[in-house]
C-alpha cells in the first residue's frame, strides 16, 4: 500500500475511533460528579439560586452537583476557568448578567460570552433594590438623589461591570447626582459592608438584604424590578418614584463550555427544562425572592444577546470607562 494511502486511512481510522467514543461518552454521560462553577462567594443570590437548581438537578441526573465557588474579578476568574475547562459536561458555569457586561468592562478579558459557551438555561431572575445604612437619615430614594447632588456618595455594588454597577450610573447620568462605585467580590460582601455602614448606600440582589430591612439594619429605599417584591412589599419601585423609567432585574443561568458535545448539551437542556418544571423547586425560589421565568437553549442565548445590546447603550450614553 502506498506510504499516502496508508496515512490517510490511519486518520480516518482514528477519526472513527474518537468519533465513537465521544458518541458513546455522550450516551453514558454523567457517569460521575458535575461541578456549578458559581462566581461568586456564598451566601449571594447566584449562589443561592445555584444550590437550589443544583440539588434538583442532581436527583434528576443520578450524579451530584457539586456547587464551586470561585470569587474574583466581577466573575471573570470563574468565567475564565470554566471556557478552559475540558469540553466533557463537567464543568459548568452558573452566570448572570456579567456575561453581558463584563467584555464591554474590561479591556482585556480571556473569554467571549458568545463564542466560548452554550447555553443551557435561563434559571431565575432577581430585582436589585436600594437600600441605605439608617444612620444616614435618608427615608426616601427621593432624599438620596437630592442627597447626591449635593455631594458625592459612595455605593456598594457586587463587582466593577455589574448590572447594579452600572445601573448605580445610570441614576446619575439621568438626575445628575454623583454617585461613586465600590466594587465588592458579590452581594453577600456588599451587603456586610452596607450593614456596618462602610459606604453610604448599596445597590444590589435583594434578597441577601431582606433579613437587614427586617431588623432595622438596613433600610430600603426602592426595587428595581418591575413590581413591589412579596419579600419587601414596603419598599416602592424606582419606577413608582418618578425619577427613571428603566427596570432592572438579575438573571441568573447555565452555561456550558462551547465545546462541550450535542448531545450532552442537549441533555442538559432537557434536564434543566424539567427541574425548572418542578413545583418544589419553583416554591423554593420564589420563597426565596426570585421571579421564575426559565428559558431554555437558543430562547436563553437570545436574551444574552439582547442584555449585551441593552448594556451597550447604557455603557455608552454614561461614559463609563473600561477598566
Amino acid at each position: 500500500m502506498p506510504l499516502q494511502i496508508f496515512r490517510r486511512s490511519r486518520r480516518v481510522l482514528l477519526l472513527s475511533f474518537a468519533t465513537l467514543a465521544l458518541g458513546t461518552s455522550a450516551q453514558t454521560w454523567p457517569e460521575r460528579p458535575i461541578k456549578l462553577v458559581v462566581p461568586f462567594p456564598p451566601g449571594g443570590g447566584a449562589d443561592t439560586a445555584a444550590r437550589m437548581y443544583g440539588e434538583k438537578l442532581s436527583a434528576l441526573l443520578g450524579q451530584p452537583v457539586l456547587i464551586d465557588n470561585k470569587p474574583g474579578a466581577s466573575g471573570n476568574i470563574g468565567a475564565e476557568l470554566v471556557a478552559r475547562a475540558p469540553a466533557d459536561g463537567y464543568t459548568l458555569l452558573f452566570a448572570n448578567e456579567f456575561l453581558a457586561t463584563n467584555p464591554l468592562m474590561f479591556k482585556e478579558i480571556r473569554y467571549d460570552s458568545l463564542k466560548d459557551f452554550v447555553p443551557i438555561a435561563k434559571v431565575a431572575s432577581n430585582a436589585a433594590a436600594i437600600a441605605v445604612h439608617p444612620s444616614l437619615g435618608i427615608k426616601t430614594i427621593q432624599e438620596l438623589i437630592a442627597l447626591g447632588m449635593t455631594k458625592n456618595l459612595n455605593y456598594a455594588s457586587p463587582g466593577v461591570g455589574t448590572g447594579p454597577h452600572l445601573f448605580g450610573q445610570l441614576i446619575a447620568m439621568q438626575t445628575s447626582a454623583k454617585f461613586t462605585n465600590i466594587p465588592y467580590k458579590g452581594s453577600a460582601p456588599a451587603t456586610a459592608d452596607a450593614v456596618g455602614g462602610q459606604v453610604d448606600f448599596i445597590i444590589s440582589t435583594l434578597s441577601p438584604m431582606v433579613p437587614h430591612f427586617n431588623s432595622g439594619r438596613l433600610r430600603g429605599l426602592a426595587i428595581t424590578g418591575g413590581k413591589r417584591s412579596p419579600q419587601a412589599p414596603d419598599v416602592p419601585t424606582l419606577i413608582e418614584s418618578g425619577l427613571i423609567s428603566q427596570r432592572y432585574e438579575v438573571w441568573y443561568g447555565v452555561v456550558a463550555p462551547a465545546a462541550v458535545a450535542r448531545p450532552i448539551t442537549t441533555r442538559l437542556q432537557q434536564a434543566s427544562a424539567q427541574v425548572l418544571r418542578d413545583p418544589e423547586l419553583l416554591n423554593k425560589l420564589r420563597n426565596a425572592g426570585f421571579d421564575v421565568e426559565p428559558s431554555i437553549g437558543d430562547d436563553f442565548g437570545a436574551e444574552l444577546r439582547a442584555d449585551i445590546d441593552r448594556w451597550v447603550r447604557v455603557i455608552r450614553d454614561a461614559k463609563i470607562p473600561r477598566e
